[in-house]
């Protein structure tokens, strides 16, 4: 099942095989533009007398098509809405134009009872020009569906032709004609029922007025009339019709009316044998005529011919010239009068009485001939005008005859036949002259008009061009501006805002410095904010370049401002926050603080240099398995209060802090909980020999440099004198510990 097309009623820039023409690409409004109350959704069709939108009446929600009027050759769009002259000597034309373009959608609006009619819902004006809001219909064009399923037969004739006539009839009782009746204007819905679209009388009006514009007309469906300046009427859309029928009956439109002028090959359909009415047939053939005078002068008296009501208007058919020959000759056939008068030509109007006035000639040499030649009845129907020599009028003055003597037939002079033939060459020479200037006349008036449409096309094309760089160079200029508007802005916000910073740093600061933390005030919010996740590095009491850095990230977590200092009620929500790792610290720290301190670490003194002592007497049996204890390990036996110290590293300045330490059988053991990460703990492990050397292995949290990362120091000291002292470095380049231990 074929698919309805959304179509456009009356859309512009549509070519003969009812395609919209890509070549054209005008200003249109965008979508969502609004025209009154009409809403743009969308390009229907665009050509060089305006634009057809589909859009969306936002009072009664339905879709319609808007026809804007926009004549490309006499105006451009202006900001992309409001639509100017091109030049002042074009303004007069385009206003005049635009009074033409108002007075068919008034006149098209009062037929919308018309059957066969598009509808004009409303018109109006508005950005400078002017726009008909029309019906949207479903469908698909004659040319279309001639295109897809072949010629029309006898039942779709019919269907569409009534409503046509009908519709055509109203349109021109109302003083109005189509102009531009082709297979591409009329819509078919989806029963069949033709729509006339594409009223070209506005156009042909400016047209006619001005050279820029280009001609409405199609040949194939336009008469001769819409050629010349000569007078249109009903006949020309009847003509246009016709031709129309022609192409839905036999698939090809008919040959342009200035070729039939000369030479007319039309074939008629009237004994084609097609299976079609013989007067409908008849009747389309008697609408093709060339001249106008030969067509009928209505509606109502075609409708009569092709119901077989009435007879055809007699017509004057120009046909192919005959060879003069001496040895026969031909009549001419009486003229027959005509039953429709042509219409008369308005003053002024040249190419109308030219062709007239050829036609004439034509008749007047035929009719000039026949009584020259002879005034016997014709011998043979053929139209054509012979060329030949006739035999002469006897005339009984012209040979004297004695009154004695029988009457003889007269015979013919010889030089009175020559110069008969010599009259008849001359004449059927004039007569092809004449024919030829007349044709070379209509061709070269239909090339200096379409030469004179596509200067005009060029110049507008080139206007266009020169518009759109215009405007692409002002957006340009208006981006650049606009971005260096906002660039200097955005910069002035940042330096604003980095003012605004600063003052808030100094103010913070300001206030930091009124809460007077002292060095444990300041290690609790170390150990706070390495518990939530933002580690400081260590609590050593310093609020350093990375303690800042994690205040102001929690400070901006929590939705505040990211100074790095703390205020009094940032404080305390910080300490509350961290509550639990705060108790746990505080416990540590008060355990530690009850072990008696060690003393100050000073340098391992030299041991004395032993005498040479005898070899000391076998031990008694029950002291071999006894422990080291009565030697320096021994002398740490038990749980102390450790001293841990870290050196500078990597810019941080050197701290300590305390512990507890416990040797049991010389195995030392030692933890703590990671300032770094509270959830973990640094481990020390390791031995004290008889000698009292010390190992030790310290396993720890980075707290400062590597944050987070576990780390393994290797240590190595001695028990002297109840002190034990003991130092090493975490890896090749790491940082120096040490510990000290005063056991006794």
């Amino acid at each position: 099942m074929r698919a309805l097309r959304r179509r456009a009623s009356m859309a512009e820039g549509v070519d003969d095989d009812g395609s919209t023409r890509p070549d054209v690409d005008l200003v249109t409004l965008q979508p969502g533009q609004t025209i009154g109350r009409y809403r743009v959704v969308a390009v229907l069709g665009q050509g060089g007398f305006g634009i057809t939108y589909r859009a969306v009446d936002a009072e009664l929600g339905r879709q319609v098509a808007i026809k804007e009027y926009l004549p490309t050759a006499l105006a451009v769009r202006k900001d992309g809405v409001t639509v100017v002259p091109r030049s002042r000597s074009a303004a007069e034309d385009l206003a005049w134009g635009l009074e033409r373009f108002v007075s068919e959608g008034r006149t098209l609006a009062a037929l919308h009872r018309a059957p066969g009619i598009v509808k004009v819902h409303d018109y109006l004006q508005a950005n400078g020009t002017a726009y008909l809001v029309m019906e949207l219909v479903d469908g698909e064009t004659l040319h279309e569906r001639i295109v897809r399923a072949g010629p029309l037969d006898a039942a779709a004739i019919d269907s569409i032709l009534a409503p046509l006539l009908d519709g055509l009839e109203q349109v021109h009782a109302a003083g109005f004609l189509h102009r531009d009746i082709k297979p591409a204007n009329i819509l078919l819905d989806a029963k069949g029922q033709p729509t006339l679209i594409d009223f070209g009388a506005s156009r042909a009006a400016i047209a006619g007025r001005t050279q820029a514009m280009t001609a409405v007309f199609t040949p194939g469906y336009a008469p001769v009339e819409q050629f010349t300046s000569a007078q249109q009427g009903a006949w020309t859309d009847i003509y246009s019709l016709a031709a129309t029928l022609y192409h839905a009956i036999t698939g090809e439109p008919p040959r342009n009316a200035i070729d039939r002028m000369v030479d007319d090959e039309l074939v008629p359909l009237a004994g084609s044998g097609r299976a079609f009415p013989k007067a409908l047939l008849a009747g389309i053939d008697a609408a093709l005529v060339v001249r106008a005078a030969g067509r009928p002068q209505s509606v109502a008296a075609w409708r009569a011919l092709l119901a077989g009501n009435a007879a055809p208007p007699a017509t004057v058919v120009m046909a192919a010239k005959a060879p003069a020959s001496p040895s026969s000759q031909s009549l001419p056939p009486s003229p027959s009068p005509a039953t429709a008068t042509p219409p008369a030509s308005p003053h002024g109007s040249r190419g109308g009485v030219k062709i007239a006035a050829a036609a004439a000639v034509l008749l007047l040499v035929a009719a000039g001939s026949w009584f020259a030649l002879g005034t016997g009845v014709p011998t043979s129907t053929s139209p054509s005008l012979a060329s030949s020599s006739a035999s002469p009028s006897p005339v009984a003055a012209a040979v004297p005859v004695a009154p004695a003597t029988p009457a003889v037939p007269l015979v013919p002079d010889r030089a009175q036949e020559e110069a008969a033939r010599l009259r008849a060459e001359a004449e059927a020479r004039r007569k092809a002259d004449e024919e030829a200037a007349l044709r070379a006349r209509i061709e070269q008036e239909f090339r200096e008009k379409a030469a004179a449409e596509e200067a005009a096309r060029q110049k507008a094309a080139a206007d266009a061009k020169l518009q759109a760089e215009a405007q692409a160079a002002a957006d340009a200029a208006a981006k650049a501006k606009a971005d260096a508007e906002a660039a200097a802005k955005a910069q002035e916000e940042a330096a604003a805002q980095l003012r605004a910073a600063e003052a808030d740093r100094k103010g913070a600061e300001a206030a930091e410095t009124a809460l007077r933390l002292g060095h444990s005030d300041r290690q609790r919010l170390q150990v706070a904010l390495t518990s939530l996740g933002f580690a400081t590095g260590g609590s050593d009491g310093v609020f350093g370049a990375r303690s800042r850095e994690m205040i102001a990230a929690w400070q901006k977590k929590t939705g505040q401002a990211a100074t790095g200092y703390l205020t009094h009620d940032q404080q305390t929500t910080l300490l509350r926050e961290a509550a639990p790792a705060l108790a746990r610290y505080d416990e540590e720290q008060k355990r530690l603080a009850q072990a008696p301190a060690p003393p100050p670490v000073a340098p391992p003194a030299s041991p004395p240099a032993s005498p040479p002592v005898s070899a000391p007497a076998a031990p008694p049996a029950s002291s071999a398995s006894a422990p080291a204890a009565a030697g320096s390990a021994g002398q740490c036996e038990g749980t102390h209060r450790s001293q841990w110290c870290r050196a500078a590293y990597q810019g941080f300045p050197p701290s300590c802090w305390y512990a507890s330490m416990t040797v049991r059988n010389g195995e030392v053991s030692d933890s703590w909980v990671s300032q770094a990460d509270t959830t973990k703990r640094n481990v020390v492990s390791g031995r004290i020999d008889a000698a009292g050397n010390v190992s030790l292995t310290y396993e720890g949290v980075g707290q400062q440099t590597h944050i987070n990362q576990r780390f393994t120091a290797q240590m190595s000291g001695r028990v002297v004198n109840g002190l034990l002292t003991a130092a090493g470095r975490a890896g090749v380049g790491g940082r120096d510990f040490n510990v000290t231990v005063r056991c006794r």
